[in-house]
């Protein structure tokens, strides 16, 4: 079973002040340590979708597959990616500003479409879905024709009893850098040696 994943990191970082990806978290950018925690082995293809052509250099730099494009809208960067994902039987989609995510839980979500394939699976705490989120090649088509201005979680709208969690170890994971004050609470997690 082939399953990629997909990395959203086009965001405007209005909410941040800044190019929040590119910030410094504990000693490399707030990117690295989302791509870092990538389970090795585990996807077939990844890709980093982004705006930016630092982000692009940094992608290059490492020797992650990116897409760089002039699009403002959330559905027009989804549906650029997911056509990259052509061929996969799956897609995880994360997002470039979650660097928390532990990869045995990104492992657990596989495992979980693997053995429930029309399910779309979604990291969760608690009994609350949330990000990242794995949909199957059936939902692909669905991807590549959201309406303006909306995610993926128009797809999980329109099939709500299609939709099965998988529990992260631990809520950390689900943190994400919107804001300064959001990384800086981020980077005290990673200082204090609660995730690797």
């Amino acid at each position: 079973m082939k399953i990629g994943c997909m990395i959203l990191a086009s965001g405007q970082g209005r909410r941040f002040g800044s190019n929040k990806l590119l910030a410094d978290l504990c000693g490399q950018t707030l990117l690295t340590h989302t791509l870092k925690h990538l389970p090795a082995g585990v996807f077939f293809k990844t890709l980093v979708v982004t705006r930016w052509p630092q982000v692009a250099r940094l992608c290059a730099d490492q020797g992650v597959a990116c897409l760089l494009h002039d699009r403002e809208d959330r559905s027009d960067v989804i549906r650029l990616g997911i056509r990259y994902m052509e061929g996969m039987d799956g897609c995880l989609i994360c997002q470039g500003d979650q660097p928390l995510c532990r990869p045995e839980s990104l492992t657990r979500l596989k495992e979980a479409f693997r053995r429930q394939p029309r399910c779309i699976h979604r990291l969760a705490w608690q009994g609350v879905g949330a990000s990242p989120v794995l949909f199957g090649a059936e939902h692909f088509a669905a991807l590549a024709s959201l309406p303006p201005r909306t995610g993926g979680s128009a797809v999980l709208k329109a099939a709500p009893q299609l939709v099965c969690l998988t529990e992260a170890e631990d809520p950390l994971e689900l943190w994400d850098a919107d804001t300064p004050e959001a990384l800086e609470r981020i980077a005290r997690a990673l200082q204090s040696q609660s995730l690797p």
